[in-house]
């Protein structure tokens, strides 16, 4: 199947395989939590954030200090563990998409503020994914439930939009990522068409 693919780790030739990146551990911890109860959740997600804030200050976070991030993926992967077992777990799955314009807005919406260095590291590949049914979910509820997380604490509201997600509902403007446990391999760099300006 014929997919595209947003890296700033992956080569052409390269394959996306489940949790090549190594992310499933960060957000283990918030499902641990949760099992335990809500009291217990509240707490690591404090001294997560704690840890946080205190690598921003010494200008040593990144993606993956992010902590509204990884607890919002704990939350989702606590839901699909106990609600939706059938669907693929976010973070052992490769993310693509079925069309090129949806790979440019998620490119413009996430790296459109950050520096000209930022954005040189992210690829586009057309890929070849070895399945051909990869689950399909809107992406916009796991952004809604980042800017929730971050305005208020609502865990009940954060579990409604997890499942909002796996039930495979749409929002008021879609965009569709396909998560798959398959292989995917890069075909073609269509890095290009993310960078028109500066091939001037």
């Amino acid at each position: 199947m014929q997919v595209y693919h947003l890296s700033d780790t992956l080569s052409l030739g390269g394959t996306v395989t489940p949790d090549y990146k190594r992310n499933a551990a960060l957000a283990e911890p918030f499902v641990k939590a949760l099992e335990r109860g809500e009291t217990c959740f509240w707490a690591t997600v404090y001294s997560t954030q704690f840890l946080s804030e205190s690598l921003e200050k010494f200008s040593l976070a990144d993606m993956q200090t992010d902590w509204e991030k990884w607890t919002c993926e704990g939350i989702f992967e606590y839901i699909r563990r106990r609600e939706f077992p059938e669907a693929p777990p976010r973070l052992q799955a490769g993310y693509y998409f079925q069309r090129l314009e949806d790979c440019i807005e998620l490119f413009t919406v996430d790296w459109g503020k950050a520096s000209d260095e930022e954005r040189a590291r992210i690829h586009l590949y057309r890929m070849n994914l070895a399945d051909d049914r990869p689950s399909l979910f809107d992406m916009r509820f796991f952004d809604a439930a980042y800017d929730l997380l971050w305005e208020r604490e609502d865990l009940p509201a954060l579990m409604g939009i997890a499942r909002q997600y796996f039930r495979g509902e749409g929002s008021e403007h879609p965009v569709w990522e396909l998560l798959s446990t398959g292989t995917g391999r890069a075909v073609e760099d269509l890095s290009h068409l993310l960078h028109p300006r500066e091939e001037r």
